[in-house]
């Protein structure tokens, strides 16, 4: 497409918007839907595992059963992302979720919750690598601006399920967030199915002028892998401080007093921030550096995590919520760019799948340590360890080596 730009002797001045627009809309619809329907059940899960006598290590084991498969499959489908395309492991990842939906729907007790979100994980396993392969692939140098808008619908998603959540439950009991998330997924399939392109894309499939690979890679190759592992490194604490908020925040929040309806908006609080940071920081380290973004990023996570567990009002609460959410929303395009910038174009799969499974042992970790940490010194404590971490992975990003040209 470019080399057909530079031929046009007048190129049309809306040719390259409606181009960009084009490739932004599949991606940004596709994970929008894909994701509405996690939103809603991410508050309703925690108070369904409560009400059916889950005490904080049920809660944890729930999580961790979620970063446990993250963990194990997302190598394996980001590879398999590069050999069969991605649009073949998107189809499986929608396909993945609703199976989750409907056992979600069928579970009597935490083992069939667990169960669920087992396979859940699998397809969330599948859809990122794939998403954010074909991202780099058809971005490029300005793939943190691209991956921002995908965070920001996966963000957007979720402010409007946790908001909505809430009054599904008031009207249809704990359960009925699930039945939504089962109609969501069969959309998700749709749109993947319409969207996603006639042909499979992955290896072989990579014909636009974007795939190629980063000069740094061949000129600096140990320089790269750097660069790389600290973006892996990076995903592991911000997504701490995600799997911490998902596994117990919704009975954290109930128990500092919170109604159902105020911990959706609560949840809610902490997706808008995250959408915001979404949308800005991956344009802003495209222009400034990827370090520039992350430094601060997980500063204020640091901050968030302190707010929650201080013995304040429900403000320091929101305002927690809202920091750490923000805090993720800038780090996860950020280390997306800086993966792409650092990766040759045949192994963006594998690279995206190696960030993903940084972010599901975060998951995992967090939810074990967290359950058995509430459980032994209360309900703040996941918090407490959630600003240390942040606190000290600040450090190590301040004095950590410089990415070279271009990142």
């Amino acid at each position: 497409m470019a080399a057909s730009h530079r031929s046009s002797p007048r190129p049309s001045a809306a040719g390259p918007v409606a181009s960009l627009l084009g490739r932004l809309v599949p991606i940004g619809a596709i994970t929008l839907v894909f994701n509405l329907g996690g939103g809603l059940i991410a508050p309703a899960l925690p108070l369904y595992a409560r009400a059916l006598g889950a005490d904080y290590r049920a809660l944890g084991l729930i999580g961790a059963s979620h970063g446990l498969a993250f963990a194990g499959l997302t190598i394996p489908l980001g590879r398999a992302s590069d050999r069969f395309g991605r649009r073949a492991v998107l189809l499986f990842s929608a396909i993945a979720v609703a199976t989750a939906a409907g056992l979600y729907l069928l579970a009597g007790g935490v083992p069939g919750l667990a169960g669920a979100k087992l396979i859940e994980a699998a397809g969330w396993a599948a859809f990122w690598p794939a998403l954010e392969a074909w991202v780099a692939e058809r971005f490029g140098a300005r793939a943190g601006a691209a991956m921002g808008l995908a965070y920001g619908a996966y963000a957007a998603a979720f402010v409007v399920g946790t908001a909505a959540a809430g009054f599904v439950i008031e009207a249809g009991g704990l359960r009925a967030p699930f039945g939504c998330y089962l109609v969501t997924a069969l959309l998700a399939l749709g749109l993947i199915a319409a969207l996603a392109g006639g042909r499979a894309m992955g290896r072989g499939h990579a014909g636009h002028a974007t795939a190629i690979s980063p000069r740094v890679v061949a000129r600096d190759p140990a320089g790269a892998r750097r660069q790389r592992v600290l973006a892996y490194a990076t995903g592991f604490v911000y997504v701490y401080g995600l799997g911490t908020v998902l596994a117990f925040l919704p009975a954290y929040g109930v128990d500092r007093g919170l109604s159902a309806h105020a911990v959706g908006l609560l949840l809610a609080a902490y997706w808008i921030a995250r959408v915001l940071g979404s949308l800005g920081a991956g344009r802003t380290s495209d222009r400034i550096g990827r370090r520039a973004v992350l430094i601060p990023a997980i500063a204020a996570a640091a901050l968030g995590a302190g707010l929650i567990v201080a013995p304040a009002g429900p403000g320091a609460l929101y305002a927690g919520a809202a920091l750490l959410g923000l805090a993720a929303g800038a780090c996860a395009p950020t280390c997306v760019g800086l993966i792409a910038d650092h990766v040759s174009a045949e192994d963006r799969g594998i690279a995206m799948g190696l960030f993903e499974a940084a972010c599901g042992v975060s998951i995992l970790v967090s939810g074990l340590v967290g359950g058995y940490a509430a459980a032994a010194f209360g309900g703040g404590a996941p918090y407490a360890i959630v600003a240390v971490l942040a606190g000290a992975w600040t450090g190590v990003l301040a004095c950590a080596e410089r990415p070279g040209p271009g990142a």
